[in-house]
């Protein structure tokens, strides 16, 4: 009789934290790597299976990709709301 396999979620998530450490160091050997050679390719592979990590954990595939820096969604006063325009 074939054993189940149980999924374990807060294991998944350190795995992807876990996995955040690997991207980056894979990103820093692609800066040395002759780009569109083999171990530049091989390490773009990895940080693709890395991002499909993330996605399957955390449906997030650019969970870490760098994010553009946002507005806190509020309306900025301006000197013109203020009266001195």
């Amino acid at each position: 009789m074939a054993r189940r396999r149980y999924f374990h979620r807060d294991e998944a998530l350190t795995l992807v934290e876990k996995s955040r450490r690997w991207r980056l160091d894979a990103i820093e050997q692609m800066r040395s790597a002759p780009i569109g050679g083999p171990y530049y390719q091989a390490l773009g592979g990895v940080l693709d299976a890395i991002d499909g990590l993330a996605e399957a954990v955390t449906g997030d595939r650019k969970l870490f990709h760098l994010k553009a820096p946002t507005t806190h969604g509020h309306r900025v006063a301006t000197r013109r709301d203020e009266g001195e325009g």
